[in-house]
């Protein structure tokens, strides 16, 4: 990181302990809820799923905001309400206010998430970004590799500690970002910026973005929560240590191949390729796949996600690379916050794949994931052909 400046050092640093801040909790939520309000695992999970969808749809106007304000601000007011939400969950008593609580952290989080990455593109050349976002998210993986580890072990002695702690560190996360002088020429163009309503009209004539979100929203259905589907599957097919043992180990196997090999693969990454690269982690995503449903021991399990990470090593930053290249300097928020409405797929992966496990043999879900992700690449193709086409 000694390459960048000292707003992008700390900015990459920031992600990783806001990342940090929400992995030390993430294992412990749907507990710790059910166990404040007296809920059952499917009232928590619907409580979440509201929670993840209106912070989703508020996504998009956050990132008008963006383009709007000083970015930098926006930032450390979302890790402020990050740290406040998460200090508030500890007083959960109301089942109204801990949902605003969850949609307040998790709004902050989307508005942290697609600042971030608006203050890359603006503050580095075009040949950087794709290795700074390789870098983040290689940064965020170590979070989530040893966060939620330490949150469950603090939790053995007081439950509410790893959300304070959490809370403590989005706060100090706060004091990485002041300091730094504004940029000037980061400033918002005012009276040049159109209204949201003219933003939301130019997003909609956006053909391209659209047929890319769609494009995304499908292959995030197969990559943004694989762990929720893996561990479905494998509670269907075996039972609960089984499922625990490889869980644990798939784990490792992802994080260990992206802290290792994410920076290298976003140093090849191009504009003028990245259709081809799409293609190419949407192919990988497929093998992957098949090679879960195929899958008879632990080493099987290992390798079919060591091909699947790969997917996701190459489309996690070609996804941000390609918006950037698609969106105007003036809107790169707005169309950050628009392809941010991708993330719904997640939302619905354990959806789709608990009606897919209970009415069908448990390998088809992995067959009707791999026809998902088809489908989203070849949008995502077909959305770079466009850009091809109209550059030339």
């Amino acid at each position: 990181m000694a390459a960048y400046s000292p707003l992008i050092r700390r900015l990459l640093i920031c992600s990783l302990t806001i990342v940090v801040s929400r992995a030390i909790t993430s294992p412990l939520l749907t507990l710790f809820v059910s166990d404040k309000l007296g809920l059952n695992q499917q009232d928590v999970g619907l409580l979440l799923g509201i929670a993840v969808f209106v912070a989703t749809l508020l996504s998009l106007y956050g990132g008008y905001v963006i383009d709007r304000f000083e970015k930098r601000r926006l930032l450390i007011l979302a890790m402020l309400s990050s740290a406040v939400g998460l200090v508030l969950l500890t007083f959960a008593e109301n089942l109204y206010l801990t949902t605003l609580t969850l949609i307040v952290t998790e709004t902050a989080s989307s508005l942290f998430l697609i600042g971030s990455k608006a203050i890359l593109s603006d503050n580095l050349p075009v040949g950087q970004r794709a290795k700074a976002f390789s870098l983040s998210y290689t940064l965020s993986n170590i979070g989530y590799a040893v966060a939620p580890m330490l949150g469950v072990l603090i939790a053995g002695f007081f439950a509410s500690a790893p959300f304070l702690i959490a809370a403590a560190v989005a706060f100090f996360s706060i004091f990485l970002m002041t300091g730094i002088a504004k940029d000037p020429g980061a400033a918002p163009l005012i009276g040049q910026t159109q209204s949201f309503l003219k933003t939301l009209v130019t997003l909609k004539n956006d053909r391209t973005l659209i047929m890319f979100t769609g494009g995304c929203l499908l292959s995030t259905v197969v990559h943004g929560r694989f762990t929720f589907y893996l561990s479905q599957y494998l509670l269907t097919t075996g039972n609960p240590k089984h499922t625990m043992e490889t869980m644990a180990a798939l784990l490792a196997c992802n994080a260990i191949s992206v802290v290792l090999l994410q920076y290298q693969i976003g140093r090849f990454l191009k504009r003028e390729q990245l259709r081809y690269w799409i293609a190419g982690g949407t192919g990988l995503f497929i093998v992957g796949l098949i090679g879960f449903s195929l899958a008879d021991s632990l080493v099987s399990w290992c390798v079919a996600m060591f091909i699947f990470t790969l997917g996701e090593m190459i489309i996690y930053p070609a996804e941000f690379l390609f918006v950037d290249t698609l969106a105007p300097e003036e809107l790169r928020g707005s169309y950050y916050g628009a392809q941010n409405l991708a993330a719904l797929g997640g939302a619905l992966s354990p959806v789709i794949c608990g009606f897919l496990l209970m009415h069908t043999p448990a390998p088809t879900m992995f067959y009707a994931l791999s026809a998902l992700t088809s489908m989203g690449g070849f949008l995502c193709f077909m959305s770079g052909r466009r850009v091809a086409i109209v550059q030339n």
